[in-house]
């Protein structure tokens, strides 16, 4: 008789194959079970401070060159070729902007907004991020549009001297 457990080398007709039967399962109610799966069920997780959220925004073609010339110079000043320079670029643009829209807001006039379905990507950090979120609140505008607003007339107005500014320069 062949007593093999593997039913793959047993011949289809033996007798002796195992029977599947359903073990008996205790259910065992108590209450500190219970407890402790309703809170693993609500606990809420950290999220991390460093996490990057990531926002796009529609660029004419001659804003996307102008912002593609940024990013190779950034490029050129690290001289590392394997990170995504548009991005990283972009995000120290809108970091700056951010920065000094706090500082200086007269110099973020609204903008015309047109979606033209061609877009770049910022990727800045939570606290950036609760920032541009409180300046979309203020303005009234999407996420999307306050970051197209911010970076635009940076690209445009140009950066500010703010210690030149604060002296009286």
């Amino acid at each position: 008789m062949n007593t093999t457990l593997n039913s793959i080398f047993r011949p289809v007709g033996d007798p002796g194959r195992l029977k599947e039967t359903k073990a008996p399962t205790k259910e065992i109610k108590s209450s500190s079970s219970s407890q402790k799966a309703q809170k693993a069920s609500q606990r809420v997780r950290k999220v991390r401070s460093d996490k990057k959220m990531d926002i796009k925004f529609p660029v004419t073609p001659l804003q996307r060159q102008e912002l593609r010339r940024l990013a190779k110079e950034l490029r050129i000043q690290d001289k590392q070729p394997s990170k995504k320079y548009e991005t990283i670029s972009n995000t120290v643009l809108l970091k700056k902007a951010i920065d000094q829209a706090a500082i200086f807001p007269e110099r973020y006039p609204p903008l015309l907004y047109t979606d033209t379905r061609q877009y770049m990507h910022v990727e800045p950090l939570r606290q950036q991020y609760e920032l541009i979120e409180e300046l979309a609140f203020m303005w009234n505008l999407s996420l999307r549009k306050t970051v197209y607003r911010l970076i635009m007339n940076l690209i445009y107005r140009g950066e500010v001297d703010i210690i030149a500014n604060r002296e009286g320069k």
